[in-house]
């Protein structure tokens, strides 16, 4: 393990940066279909002579220039000399991906970048961002939570354990990342806080539950096989307030250190494997738990709202006898608001509107219209979820038994996705008020209806902010990479025009793995297909690098 002198990284002198700037201007843009195949050609070091070397349609470093590179790093704690030459080497190869990505497609190509606690030794993270730059890549994603451990020295003030307590393992990769002109984004688990958090006696009641009373914190020997996901997978309840500040927290200390942007990953539900991958019934919704309950029953406009909504969400259904309860009970019907409407103020009530044919609100002095209409767009896929009024007479018990039962698994089902939009929501502002982007990580059929239910994760990406970044996780498995195109297509299809998308594929460079083309055949489809794309990243650098992924788990560099 070579360690190396803390010295300090100087500033690249005027000449460097006018001949990097003279590059640029020189080289000019070029098409996504000229990018795909042409050579970036000669670029000017900044003493003015020729690099002796080229970078490749994917601006990857030659394997001269790699071992170049790498003998340097490894000099360099014998002497100024080796010092002033790796650092020079880094301002070259900075200067050529700089401006080869800029006239290359896609403009921007990231990475995601697990670290471990051995990347805290000295040059071993130099090794790591060389070999990004090697392979071509201006943007990396640095995972900060993960399997419930921080790579924060604190763990976020304590609320996980820390990945390496003894150095500030964030702060020092985002340092050797723009040492070497990259981009650098925190990368968070944010539903999925991982089992240290759910093996915390403080935290029991902020897990996501299911309607059986299951948390996805399973023991392995009393649970179902298809109940069982990763066993470092333990989601929280998105409508817990102290679900949300543990990770407003974490956000807050990773925000001290400065990063060019954060991405949010897990914005979804648990999704299990065989029955337990659709959701066909409100019991198998993570809407249980002690926040989502609460927020749930608070839905209810009126006592029979409120017994009807506990009723259906207690027993998973509501019986014909249940409404002929709430009539013997109850002097009205039931009523509920849509979720994400704002509850209506003192001086107003719901009632419903024969010429609208929806619910809206009307003050309860005047008893006019307020003219706000509470239907759903007809664009947005949703149905009306408030209840439909009753004709005079009161149809059957049975009747209304029906009606209701089909409007209150709508009403869970849009519940459950409106706490995903809200928590996502509330955690993006954080950033977005340090000026620096949000993205959201998804999968593309993570909101699918499928048959008589839905995908399990119930992630409603398609309603996802428009301002902030997507990052669908384009992972289909064919030979060619058309149903990779497929998956993006769908995405840029909803997507808006102002919204920055940029999808993430797997793969190795170079050769085909498992039904999934190489790197570079799934790249040559997406830039004939969308030219417009400006991002593209690959997940992830463990994958494409394992022998340098298997010696920074053991230390063994």
């Amino acid at each position: 393990m070579v360690r190396l002198p803390k010295r300090q990284w100087k500033k690249p002198g005027i000449l460097w940066l006018a001949g990097a700037l003279g590059a640029l201007i020189l080289l000019g843009p070029r098409s996504a279909a000229q990018a795909e195949f042409q050579w970036p050609g000669h670029f000017s070091s900044p003493g003015g002579s020729p690099l002796a070397f080229r970078l490749d349609a994917y601006c990857r470093q030659p394997p001269e220039e790699v071992a170049r590179k790498a003998q340097l790093r490894q000099r360099v704690a014998q002497s100024d000399a080796a010092w002033a030459e790796y650092t020079q080497v880094l301002a070259e190869h900075r200067a050529a991906l700089l401006a080869c990505r800029s006239r290359r497609w896609p403009q921007v190509q990231a990475i995601w970048v697990r670290l471990h606690p051995c990347d805290a030794n000295p040059g071993v993270l130099d090794q790591v961002f060389d070999q990004v730059v090697n392979l071509g890549y201006n943007r990396v994603f640095i995972e900060t939570l993960h399997d419930g451990r921080s790579i924060l020295p604190d763990g976020a003030g304590g609320i996980w354990p820390s990945l390496q307590p003894n150095a500030d393992l964030l702060d020092l990769a985002l340092k050797a990342a723009r040492r070497r002109g990259l981009s650098a984004y925190a990368w968070v688990s944010s539903l999925n806080f991982g089992y240290s958090y759910g093996q915390r006696p403080d935290r029991q009641s902020v897990l996501a539950r299911n309607g059986r009373g299951l948390a996805t914190l399973l023991d392995p020997a009393a649970a179902l096989p298809e109940d069982l996901g990763s066993p470092d997978e333990v989601f929280v309840d998105p409508f817990h307030p102290l679900a949300r500040r543990d990770l407003a927290e974490l956000i807050r200390r990773i925000l001290q250190r400065q990063p060019d942007g954060i991405l949010f990953d897990y914005i979804r539900y648990p999704r299990g494997s065989g029955a337990s991958s659709l959701a066909t019934n409100v019991r198998d919704l993570w809407i249980h738990g002690e926040g989502a309950r609460q927020a749930y029953l608070d839905l209810a406009e009126n006592p029979a709202g409120r017994a009807l909504l506990e009723r259906y969400l207690s027993q998973g259904y509501i019986t014909v006898a249940d409404v002929l309860h709430l009539d013997a009970t109850y002097s009205e019907e039931p009523k509920w608001r849509r979720p994400g409407d704002p509850r209506p103020s003192a001086t107003e009530e719901w009632v419903f509107s024969p010429e609208l044919s929806t619910w809206v609100t009307r003050s309860t002095a005047s008893k006019n219209w307020q003219g706000e209409q509470h239907s759903t767009p007809a664009h947005s896929g949703k149905s009306n979820l408030a209840p439909t009024p009753s004709p005079t007479p009161t149809p059957p018990a049975a009747v209304r038994q029906v009606r209701w039962q089909q409007q209150l698994w709508e009403l869970s089902v849009e519940f459950a996705r409106q706490g995903v939009l809200d928590y996502l929501r509330q955690a993006a502002q954080l950033v977005w008020k340090r000026g620096i982007p949000s993205g959201a990580v998804f999968f593309p059929d993570g909101n699918l209806k499928v048959g008589e239910g839905f995908d399990a994760r119930l992630q409603p990406w398609d309603r996802f902010d428009p301002n902030m970044e997507w990052h669908p996780m384009a992972y289909a498995k064919c030979e060619d990479g058309s149903c990779v195109v497929k998956q993006v297509e769908r995405v840029l299809a909803v997507a808006s025009p102002q919204t920055f998308v940029c999808p993430a594929i797997a793969g190795l460079w170079g050769q085909a793995q498992r039904n999934r083309p190489s790197l570079e055949t799934q790249m040559a489809a997406l830039a004939r297909r969308f030219p417009q794309l400006s991002c593209v990243s690959h997940f992830s650098l463990s994958w494409i690098e394992p022998e340098l992924e298997r010696s920074r788990r053991t230390c063994q560099l």
